[in-house]
């Protein structure tokens, strides 16, 4: 839908409100920043700035306005104080986002959430309010100029449609118009790409001139309001033209310029429309961006917006742009993601690939490297998102094996995360292994022995027989272990020491002596730490469930002692969730060996049929009293069950019952929200509770939350403060956000509250 143009002269004899509308409008300025030389009509204002509907929050336009507007005249109502009821709006694919409408909003927040629903810069409105109506600006406005805010649906041979009246609708609507245009960019008659010819007025006898249109923003001015400014129109450009002038592009460019500065800013990733290729704009240089992964490492400087060939030219080239920058204090950093990491040496420099010479890094503007967030030191060892290790030496990614490989090879302590595109910016080389260890390749199902400075393969059925997926120290990439050398014959699970003639057959449970006469078999040599790493055949390992062939009963191996276990779902829990392995030995060994109690469900809650009261099953080692239910249930252990009281007696009775603390091995947690939260041991004078001790099977069934902090919430909705011993009530969200500093509270059921003093408020 056209909009009325912004008038193309000043005509005696109109009304005040039609002058409004049709003359050039008035900034309020303390000083003209706007040259009408350097308006360029086929670059009007860049798409990275026209379209950041991120550009101001709602407090920052609200200070704007009344920066504008110091006082309103009586009886009137100016733009800083305006409020108006609004309707939500549900999405529309391509132009907005959906709206929610509410009583009495500010014209503030009206423009700050159209821009973000819409993806339009609430500067791109406050100037568009400007231009069309001096909204802005004025502290007289009238009913007319808010009906027809932004001149949405206001076409030059009409009256305005009144169904778009009204400060918010015109507001929205104008938003998602232009972003029809952009969604649509071909079925309007000023096309982003084109040149096309532009009339100076509304008067076709006026002419028009061709503007090559460098980019969308500026085909959707056009489209807006179709008319450029001539050169008496720029030769006054806070002024009128002459007969032929018009005046809505250029008070667009000029507003915009004076109040928030140059149109073509927000620049720093460039191109033009003709030509993909982008640049990182530096200073007075720009430097290629050769790949979409180095164009996402430089995604904190902006979109890439479409500029002009001449502004382009403007900059000398400096080569290619590098993960590696320079900040103009000196200091070289790699970033990766939002994240910068500063160099110590230039020895580091030269490692990761740069150099402290201008050949070496890429130079950028304080400004620029002020937008990556420190992300720590450089290190020698880094870890990839997918859980890769490598050593970046040389220019060159050398994954790591595991920590003892690592060790051997000197690679320097200290570890840092880099994304996977960072990773892959350096060229791979040889990995970092050791001797006689199994290997996997990451995501594939392939495992490899690697010995005697090369690696050997094995089938699946080798693979399963002697249990090398479970047994692998770690998993190389496919690249990395094609750098290491191919060996035969492939792995057959029989190995023999170095400098030995005795041959191991190595399985899954066990390793057997092979001591049969005749012909010696085919054996890897391998060191002594692959045979050491497996039992000897006939010895069970803790935590091992085993029974014999003749009784279906299965027991859980202990330190001291092997556990009957009671039913399945307790056979799951001690296996910690997984597919129970059961190895079946001999009806003497199992007979001989020390027997527990009846081993219940870990962290299940039971009771016997006499005896309403309910116990913790703390894994094998005692059964803990439980008075509530809510210090379980948040604790995330509800699995409830009555049992045999033989069995239940088995266990011996804790001392202690449970509370809200919970400890497992080293580390205090208090339960919450169905799960358990760190207590670091600084904050734990906060949470006053004892601490029941679990051991590691009824630990290992648990919930593992965010670490707690000083702040609880309870279910009515009050934070809490934990301070010296008491729990101090937080009264506002103002308040919140100035102690929290970032910090999020532990969601507390009432009676955890009210175990912890009230003191003042925060």
């Amino acid at each position: 839908m056209a909009r009325r143009s912004t008038a193309w002269t000043a005509v005696i004899g109109l009304l005040l409100a039609t002058l409004t509308a049709l003359a050039p409008t008035t900034a309020l300025r303390a000083e003209a920043s706007a040259n009408g030389a350097d308006f360029d009509p086929g670059m009007i204002i860049t798409d990275a700035l026209f379209y950041d509907g991120g550009a101001m929050t709602e407090q920052q336009v609200q200070s704007f306005l009344n920066s504008q507007v110091q006082y309103c005249r009586a009886g009137y109502t100016c733009l800083k104080d305006y409020k108006q009821d609004t309707t939500s709006r549900a999405a529309a694919s391509g132009r907005c986002g959906a709206y929610q409408g509410a009583a009495g909003e500010p014209a503030a927040r009206i423009i700050a959430k159209v821009g973000a629903a819409c993806g339009v810069s609430q500067k791109v409105l406050l100037v568009l309010l400007q231009k069309e109506q001096s909204l802005v600006t004025d502290d007289w406005p009238s009913d007319r100029q808010y009906r027809s805010a932004t001149g949405y649906a206001c076409p030059d041979t009409a009256v305005c449609d009144s169904q778009y009246y009204g400060f918010y609708n015109q507001v929205y609507m104008a938003a998602w118009q232009f972003k029809a245009y952009a969604a649509n960019p071909t079925g309007f008659r000023h096309i982003a790409g084109q040149t096309v010819n532009v009339y100076y007025n509304p008067n076709s006898s006026c002419g028009s001139s061709p503007v090559a249109i460098q980019n969308q923003a500026t085909a959707g001015l056009y489209n807006y309001t179709p008319y450029q400014p001539n050169a008496a129109a720029l030769a006054n450009l806070y002024g009128t033209g002459d007969g032929c002038s018009s005046y809505g592009n250029r008070n667009f460019w000029r507003i915009y310029t004076d109040w928030f500065g140059p149109t073509n800013g927000g620049t720093n990733l460039v191109r033009t429309i003709d030509n993909p290729s982008v640049y990182l704009i530096s200073g007075g240089a720009k430097y290629s961006v050769t790949s979409l992964a180095m164009l996402a490492a430089f995604s904190p400087l902006g979109t890439v917006a479409y500029v002009s060939q001449s502004y382009l030219d403007k900059f000398a080239t400096q080569g290619v742009a590098t993960r590696i920058i320079r900040a103009a204090s000196g200091e070289i950093s790699f970033i990766d993601g939002a994240g910068r990491r500063p160099f110590v040496t230039c020895a580091q420099v030269t490692d990761w690939g740069g150099a402290c010479s201008p050949a070496g890094y890429t130079q950028l503007t304080d400004d620029q490297v002020g937008r990556f967030a420190s992300a720590g030191s450089v290190t020698a060892s880094v870890k990839a998102q997918d859980g890769s290790n490598y050593w970046i030496t040389a220019g060159t990614r050398r994954e790591i094996l595991d920590a003892p490989s690592s060790a051997a090879a000197g690679v320097p302590a200290g570890s840092s995360t880099l994304s996977n595109a960072a990773i892959a910016y350096f060229p791979v080389g040889a990995p970092v292994v050791r001797d006689s260890v199994y290997v996997t390749q990451r995501g594939s199902s392939s495992t490899f022995l690697l010995a005697n400075s090369g690696k050997y393969p094995m089938s699946v059925n080798v693979a399963s027989q002697v249990g090398a997926t479970a047994r692998a120290v770690g998993a190389l990439q496919a690249e990395s272990l094609a750098l290491i050398a191919t060996k035969a014959p492939s792995f057959n699970g029989l190995v023999r020491v170095a400098g030995s003639t005795r041959t191991n057959v190595l399985l899954s449970n066990g390793r057997w002596e092979w001591s049969g006469s005749g012909a010696t078999p085919t054996a890897t040599s391998v060191a002594q730490n692959l045979t050491d790493s497996y039992s000897l055949a006939g010895k069970v390992v803790q935590r091992d469930m085993i029974k014999t062939a003749s009784d279906p009963t299965v027991y859980l191996v202990t330190s001291d002692r092997i556990y009957p276990i009671s039913d399945w779902d307790a056979l799951l829990a001690f296996a910690g969730g997984s597919t129970p392995v059961i190895r079946t030995l001999a009806d003497s060994v199992v007979t001989a060996l020390p027997k527990g109690q009846v081993a219940l469900q870990p962290g299940s809650l039971v009771r016997n049929q006499r005896d309403p009261m309910v116990y913790v099953v703390n894994g094998v080692t005692n059964r803990i009293a439980l008075s509530s239910f809510d210090f379980a249930t948040e604790a995330g252990l509800v699995t409830f069950m009555y049992t045999q009281d033989s069995w239940l007696r088995g266990y011996p009775q804790a001392s202690r019952e449970l509370n809200w603390g919970i400890t497992c091995g080293s580390v205090d947690y208090v339960a919450a929200a169905g799960s358990v939260h760190a207590v670091s041991a600084a904050l734990k004078p906060l949470y006053p509770f004892p601490y029941t001790s679990l051991d590691a099977f009824a630990c290992g069934i648990l919930k593992i939350g965010a670490p707690a902090t000083k702040f609880i919430r309870t279910p009515d909705g009050a934070i809490y403060l934990l301070d010296a011993g008491k729990k101090r009530h937080i009264s506002s969200w103002q308040r919140w956000l100035e102690l929290s500093r970032g910090q999020n509270w532990l969601n507390v059921v009432a009676g955890f509250a009210a175990e912890i003093p009230t003191g003042a408020d925060a």
